[in-house]
């Protein structure tokens, strides 16, 4: 299970009892977390863009993190999907960085609907078959002079559709791309979001 959220290129990982962070890099414990006043300091400190370090914060179960958080936060859901045809997987180009195709849920839609939906829109690509879920993920990000979580679920499908693949040029997307393993890992996974890398690492298992 995914328990970091990302706000820009750093991260808040929730490591729960029994449990290891799932990355080495520079970090700052904070172990005395026991109620929602503690999850609010350390989350002051991660939302201080003048402090680039990744914390690891224990004690405290990430669903009783994210309940706390969405109660404070603007909350946000979306779905998305990881596409193979052919063990090669489908990739947009959105602002600039390789992203995988995903956006909001419409008013009483269902997750995986709008995840099939998206796909659909923002690549042109049809016949799409979800086969499992994969980890969400999460992200903060500045919102009507506050901040919103986003929680993105995430599927992997296939799909036989062989026609030209349309981008959704309103959505800011300029190319669909079909990428091999190795390409992914010599081309997406150095021009991504940390986000997108995660789902990406999930689906290629």
């Amino acid at each position: 299970m995914n328990r970091k959220i990302y706000f820009n290129d750093k991260f808040i990982e929730f490591i729960e009892p029994g449990s290891q962070s799932s990355q080495n890099q520079d970090f700052k414990f904070f172990q005395s977390i026991q109620n929602e006043k503690d999850l609010k300091k350390a989350l002051a400190e991660f939302l201080d863009p003048g402090k680039t370090t990744n914390l690891f914060v224990y004690n405290i179960k990430f669903s009783e993190a994210l309940r706390l958080l969405k109660n404070d936060f603007h909350y946000i859901e979306a779905a998305g999907g990881f596409i193979e045809k052919q063990n090669e997987f489908l990739f947009i180009r959105r602002h600039n960085r390789w992203d995988l195709p995903k956006g909001k849920l419409e008013k009483n839609e269902g997750i995986k609907e709008a995840a099939v939906r998206e796909c659909e829109e923002e690549c042109g690509i049809k016949r799409l078959t979800i086969l499992k879920e994969l980890p969400s993920t999460f992200h903060i990000y500045p919102f009507k002079n506050a901040h919103a979580l986003k929680q993105s679920y995430w599927f992997y499908m296939t799909t036989d559709y062989s026609e030209k693949l349309v981008p959704q040029v309103e959505e800011s997307i300029t190319e669909v791309r079909w990428f091999s393993r190795k390409e992914i890992e010599s081309e997406i996974l150095k021009d991504t979001y940390y986000t997108i890398r995660d789902v990406t690492l999930a689906g290629l298992g």
